[in-house]
């Protein structure tokens, strides 16, 4: 373990800033986008991860606020960044959390270079700018906010900018929370992960939502063997190669059954009176029924927005192949990967014993991990993260209803739920679901008009926390 200060004491601040009065809206989007570039400047595709440069970039902006930070590195390049900003500490600790890796990015792919942040038609591309860099960019500023302006604060505000969250190889949080105790000391933390859906016209936000649970990632591995041999002289037998897609077909096609969790029976329930036309009336029949939910208007639902339809079941989606070396090779073994997203409250073990049975072939070794999923769900109602989300968002989206949510993706929240934290995850940027989409995509996206609201409402949240 490597740890390299990049701030230890408080620098003084600029004398622009002794008035402590807050900067005006145009220079503080402008300070968010030369953040934010220089951050997506920074390749962190994971592997290799590459964070270190960027959590210096953050680092930097910290420190030169009077902010103590700290730099960990689990592997050379692999940096952690964690700063605290100091409160009277009658409560205990806010954590705020946003990950510095992305995921790749191919750049014949992208209509833009994925490491310039740039600017058309409206909204900003590049790669990380949703995911999540944007959350890092605002919560620093958001920290140097809260620092230039004073004032008793109630709680410590810890922020931690991880490395590793979109692989998990061991580098980011998990990491942190077995060799800096300190951070299993906060009460609440505020990570990725919530819906702030912007209407397809773009002219209003239409919720806030809140991530107070989630769904659980486990791959599954297909593999089938043989004895491979020369491509002019195929056995009669199918090759694993035929025999596996065969198989990834069939469970390609699998139905899984809708069932709502708590918490996604809140975000439909919720949702259902403010969504219109045909899309809402689904909604409405499934809130009136969320003990069996109708199947046609689970059908409809996925028609329409298949990314609230997956909140209500587990999925299971066939992602990577591995067979063969040459073309006139018949591969001996073949290898599918399967990515299942399940209910927090799956039962593995029944899931396991559904693909098998999709799988129709003895011969074919289904490979899962059959732990129990061990999501739990933060609290939701009337708390003070739930206080704290509605009076930020009244003040920046006004009559916005804020709602709880269950995510379709896995965060690291969940294991900051298992240490007794109540983790809960947002998403600052208003996004149609069109916008939502280019996350982990070619030409990530977030809409111009989104920034400056988006970063008020991180700034906004976290006075209201610490209050």
């Amino acid at each position: 373990m490597r740890a390299l200060s990049l701030c230890l004491g408080l620098i003084a601040l600029g004398c622009g800033h002794a008035s402590g009065r807050a900067p005006a809206a145009a220079p503080r989007t402008e300070e968010l986008r030369t953040l934010l570039s220089e951050l997506v400047a920074v390749d962190t595709s994971n592997p290799p991860g590459n964070e270190t440069a960027a959590a210096r970039i953050a680092g930097r902006w910290l420190s030169e606020a009077g902010i103590e930070v700290a730099l960990f590195e689990p592997a050379p390049g692999r940096g952690n960044l964690l700063a605290r900003l100091k409160g009277t500490g009658h409560g205990r600790p806010l954590l705020v959390l946003a990950h510095l890796d992305t995921v790749p990015a191919r750049k014949e792919e992208w209509a833009t270079d994925p490491w310039t942040l740039t600017e058309r038609d409206g909204f900003l591309y590049g790669r990380g700018v949703q995911d999540n860099k944007g959350m890092a960019a605002a919560s620093v500023l958001a920290l140097r906010r809260l620092q230039r302006e004073g004032g008793p604060r109630a709680r410590d505000i810890l922020l931690y900018l991880g490395a590793d969250e979109e692989v998990g190889a061991g580098h980011g949080l998990e990491w942190m929370l077995a060799n800096h105790p300190e951070l299993k000391e906060a009460e609440f933390a505020l990570n990725e992960g919530g819906l702030t859906e912007l209407s397809e016209d773009r002219g209003r936000v239409r919720f806030v939502a809140l991530q107070a649970a989630e769904r659980v990632s486990r791959n599954v591995v297909l593999k089938a063997t043989g004895p491979g041999g020369h491509s002019s002289a195929p056995p009669v037998a199918p090759n694993p190669l035929v025999r596996l897609a065969a198989a990834v077909a069939r469970v390609g096609a699998l139905p899984f059954p809708a069932r709502l969790t708590p918490a996604a029976r809140l975000h439909i329930q919720a949702r259902a009176p403010m969504t219109e036309g045909e899309l809402g009336e689904a909604l409405k029949r499934i809130a009136a029924a969320p003990e069996a939910p109708p199947q046609e208007a689970v059908d409809t639902v996925a028609r329409l927005d298949p990314a609230l339809a997956a909140v209500m079941r587990t999925t299971c989606v066939p992602t990577v192949f591995h067979a063969g070396t040459r073309s006139n090779v018949i591969p001996a073994t073949a290898e599918a990967t399967l990515n299942c997203r399940l209910l927090p409250d799956e039962d593995v073990h029944a899931l396991q014993a559904r693909l098998v049975a999709a799988v129709a072939d003895p011969s074919i070794e289904v490979q899962m991990d059959t732990r129990a999923p061990d999501s739990p769900m933060s609290p939701v109602g009337d708390n003070a993260m739930f206080r704290a989300a509605k009076a930020a968002a009244a003040r920046v989206w006004p009559g916005v209803p804020v709602i709880p949510r269950q995510s379709t993706g896995t965060t690291e929240s969940a294991m900051l739920r298992r240490a007794g934290i109540h983790a809960y995850g947002i998403d600052l940027f208003a996004l149609t679901p069109e916008d939502a989409r280019t996350a982990h995509a070619p030409n990530e996206r977030v809409p111009v008009a989104s920034l400056q609201p988006g970063a008020e409402f991180v700034y906004q949240l976290l006075r209201e926390l610490t209050k």
